[in-house]
């Protein structure tokens, strides 16, 4: 599912209306039936339920003029508000307007946000009052009403947007609805997905109005990942074949831990091979090998010269022979930023011309020398970055704050930088590739920001993708193959957030950790195919931040 920015969404409108002939007016019935069927879906009975509609001038007031029509045929009795010249609607919302009244509905035009009364037994309120074109702070008299519908005690709808969000960017510059639900038409916008203005959406639902929007041939800022249409989930989800082995799944190789870091390393290789690696080898420090060997039961380890507690650079020969039968490396996890381990990895990036999903301390080793990865050839497979906002931070030579001022521009920059597939972590974790394709992770829950969720993640990555490359090493040159690579880190950020989701149902958040993710993603991988997809899902988001990431 395409996610767009405002001018985007005016585009897919300007075409559908002038090139395929569906009448604006048309589409604004479609869309206030839809908000309209989210209501009665989510609220219950509206029979003799009294409701409060704030309508702008705009485009969005008109649909909030339809969606009072559709709520009073199911037996509501709406009041609509207009906060604004009933002359200076525009046509198709001044004709809805209209039928509005033949039906003899209550409006109040012109309505005055500091002089309303609102009949204390609402049911529920519309917001419908700015659209995804608004910018700014709202001015009165839609400021006003904006305070007005915080005040109200009953669930709050909001029409497309909360009003007073930037769609585009996610800025709250003063004043905004604070939604129970919001309803966003035929395409999500961006803005929902980024703070502050995620903390003021309540639940998302995203509702068809009337045509195939992605078939139309025209820009968007981004996707929705969705299952359903992932060939990438569906073979890895697919029957395996009767005769297979667990060569055919690929072997993941895990570089991690340290003196005093042995979970880390243990998490990534289980999480690996509960996503359905066919083999894992954890390359650890010699001094820690035999207590990770411990804790592991399917998955191997290699133990490595090590200095001082970590690895050093006379663990390179090894590193580099093991390579010979690995499909792919996940380095970082838990290896110290000790000198001698970053001059390791900074080495291993140059010379080990695998697949790479780097992470957490292998992250802040290129961060101190990106000029690293000169010695990476152009044909090498491309890296993995997985940064929360902090190493992204340390990786862009910014501050966490920027990032996460501009999250979609952090991520696509970090992308292109490092010529790599660049996840940036958060409440809805951003995938880019260097050409700009981006996905959006909607999975995901304030329980699974503790110690070791970043190290599960690494390990689903490797697990996933050691499949996807150990299929299409017969096929094309796997740098050829972006769009399968993406789409197996995108389906593992979903797996890996689903699960956590499932564990949540069970556990709640406060006590969830990173081994209950792995121990819930069976069950994710279970339902992977047979859930919604994310056109009928509710997308939750939440009115709390995960730990602020240093």
């Amino acid at each position: 599912m395409r996610i767009v920015t405002s001018e985007q969404m005016r585009e897919y409108d300007r075409y559908v209306i002038e090139q395929v002939g569906l009448p604006g007016a048309v589409l604004m019935e479609n869309a206030g039936a839809a908000v309209a069927q989210v209501i009665a879906q989510t609220h219950g009975a509206l029979a003799g339920a009294p409701v409060a509609l704030f309508c702008g001038g705009g485009n969005n007031g008109g649909d909030g003029f339809v969606v009072a029509r559709r709520l009073a045929l199911l037996g509501a009795h709406p009041t609509v508000y207009l906060f604004g010249k009933e002359e200076s609607l525009k046509a198709d919302a001044a004709t809805h307007l209209q039928v509005l009244r033949r039906m003899g509905l209550p409006v109040v035009a012109g309505a005055d946000p500091h002089q309303l009364v609102i009949d204390p037994n609402t049911a529920l309120a519309v917001d419908a009052l700015l659209g995804t074109g608004s910018k700014g702070a709202p001015r009165e008299p839609i400021r006003g009403a904006i305070v007005t519908m915080n005040r109200l005690t009953c669930p709050i709808y909001a029409v497309d947007i909360p009003s007073g969000i930037d769609s585009d960017t996610g800025a709250v510059p003063a004043e905004a609805v604070r939604a129970t639900h919001t309803i966003t038409l035929a395409c999500p916008k961006m803005g929902l997905f980024l703070f502050p203005a995620a903390d003021y959406v309540g639940q998302l639902h995203v509702s068809d109005i009337g045509f195939c929007w992605d078939a139309l041939e025209l820009p968007s800022t981004g996707r929705l990942f969705s299952p359903q249409t992932s060939s990438v989930a569906a073979t890895i989800c697919g029957p395996r074949h009767p005769n297979a082995n667990k060569g055919h799944f690929g072997h993941v190789a895990v570089l991690a831990g340290s003196q005093g870091m042995v979970g880390a390393p243990a998490l990534v290789a289980r999480a690996a091979q509960r996503a359905g690696a066919g083999l894992v080898t954890v390359l650890t420090p010699r001094c820690i090998q035999p207590v990770l060997a411990a804790k592991l039961d399917e998955q191997m380890t290699l133990p490595l010269a090590d200095g001082e507690g970590a690895l050093n650079e006379e663990a390179l020969p090894d590193i580099l022979r093991f390579a010979q039968k690995a499909t792919l490396f996940c380095i970082g996890p838990g290896l110290t930023t000790h000198p001698q381990t970053v001059a390791l990895v900074q080495h291993l990036l140059g010379v080990l011309h695998k697949p790479i999903v780097l992470d957490a301390d292998g992250l802040n080793a290129l961060a101190q020398n990106p000029e690293c990865l000169r010695d990476r050839p152009e044909e090498a497979p491309p890296l993995i970055l997985t940064p929360h906002p902090g190493e992204a931070a340390r990786l862009l030579g910014t501050t966490t704050q920027e990032i996460e001022s501009d999250r979609v521009g952090a991520v696509k920059l970090l992308a292109s930088r490092f010529r790599a597939i660049a996840l940036l972590k958060g409440r809805y974790t951003l995938i880019a590739t260097p050409d700009g394709t981006l996905f959006v992770n909607t999975t995901g829950n304030p329980g699974m920001a503790t110690g070791g969720s970043g190290d599960s993640l690494t390990g689903i990555l490797g697990g996933i993708l050691a499949q996807v490359l150990a299929q299409e090493r017969n096929k094309t040159d796997i740098r050829d193959r972006m769009d399968v690579l993406v789409e197996a880190v995108a389906l593992a950020t979903y797996l890996h957030g689903r699960a956590g989701d499932l564990a949540c149902q069970t556990l709640g958040e406060a006590a969830l950790t990173a081994g209950d993710i792995i121990h819930h993603l069976p069950m994710a991988f279970d339902k992977l195919l047979v859930e919604p997809s994310p056109c009928s899902l509710h997308l939750q988001t939440r009115r709390l931040h995960e730990e602020t990431a240093v």
